[in-house]
């Protein structure tokens, strides 16, 4: 009896697809970062939310609003949304470390800089993961605040590609990051209520 061959992708084609896929992404992101309008009134706000969420902070802040208001047990909410947030943030710049793909305008000096560049890596991004645990454990407090965080998670999302600091690619990355973190976390730490 004689084993047939295996028609699975070899390295050979798995690198094309693989580098199709890259062109792709840097076209694509290349293309919303500086071929589309980016007036001023429209930028520096966009940018300014977009560097109020560096290392988590957007969601430091958003968690201890609550807390603010007088929300019962503060703490333990405000932990139960900051723990996530840096446990993603910090095993996400691990994640940057080992994949090593530059940003943009590193990769592409005539594309310009609308805001300050991050001193990280690229891939995944750091804001997506953040995004989507953020909007996970608030969303598991304050369910009522749902539809608010996903405009908020989507708008930050969109930023990060618009304003040259990242790939499209490192921003689905960081959503689907942000996804497993997120879900693990609200099946695995009971709400507080």
């Amino acid at each position: 009896m004689s084993i047939p061959p295996d028609h699975g992708p070899t390295d050979a084609t798995t690198a094309v697809l693989a580098g199709r896929l890259d062109r792709l992404d840097r076209a694509v992101s290349r293309r919303l970062a500086m071929d589309w309008p980016h007036p001023h009134w429209f930028t520096v706000p966009l940018g300014l939310l977009s560097l109020s969420a560096n290392y988590g902070v957007l969601w430091y802040v958003l968690c201890l609003v609550p807390w603010i208001l007088g929300a019962d047990q503060p703490l333990w909410k405000a932990l139960y949304v900051a723990v996530p947030v840096t446990l993603v943030e910090t095993t996400g710049f691990l994640v940057k470390q080992l994949v090593g793909r530059v940003r943009p305008p590193v990769a592409d000096p005539t594309q310009p800089e609308q805001i300050p560049l991050p001193v990280s890596k690229s891939f995944p991004s750091s804001h997506a993961s953040m995004a989507v645990v953020g909007t996970c454990t608030l969303g598991m407090l304050y369910p009522q605040w749902i539809p608010a965080l996903v405009v908020l998670s989507l708008v930050l999302t969109f930023s990060r590609v618009y304003l040259g600091v990242h790939y499209l690619g490192d921003v689905l990355g960081g959503l689907g990051y942000g996804l497993m973190w997120g879900v693990a976390w609200v099946l695995l730490v009971p709400t507080p209520v």
